[in-house]
């Protein structure tokens, strides 16, 4: 059995012949042709219409939905289900890594040296008597 090897230009190969990256079709050019000749301009007659008062919401809505993209780039989509992802500290973690991390910290906790420093009664916001800290001075 033969195996089948991918076609086509391989990867790193810059492209060669065919239309520059840019240039409009033969269609979209001829109709910009007509539009220009006619005096028209599609956005701004779209924009005249939603700006009618007798123009329905329905419409309105409808015309700038399908002017928006031009003006305002799409927003990527952000997956924000809390339930695949933990964030700790700021980085998100999957389940996974949520679970191999609490395993880590269980074993490091679980150590004696752990236990005799656990143990040991931690006071917050002690502060040493022989460093001053700049501004109160009496």
């Amino acid at each position: 059995m033969a195996i089948a090897e991918k076609g086509g230009r391989p990867p790193g190969l810059p492209k060669t012949g065919g239309r520059k990256k840019g240039t409009p079709n033969r269609a979209t050019v001829v109709l910009r042709d007509k539009l220009a000749a006619l005096g028209c301009d599609p956005a701004e007659e779209l924009v005249k219409i939603a700006q009618n008062p007798e123009t329905s919401v329905a419409s309105k809505v409808q015309i700038y939905s399908t002017l928006l993209p031009y003006v305002y780039p799409k927003r990527k989509l952000v997956d924000d289900s809390d339930e695949e992802r933990v964030t700790v500290k700021g980085q998100a973690l999957s389940k996974e890594e949520a679970l191999d991390l609490a395993r880590d910290l269980i074993a490091v906790l679980s150590s004696p040296a752990a236990q005799r420093e656990l143990s040991t009664p931690v006071i917050e916001d002690e502060r040493k008597p022989s460093v001053e800290e700049p501004g109160n001075e009496p």
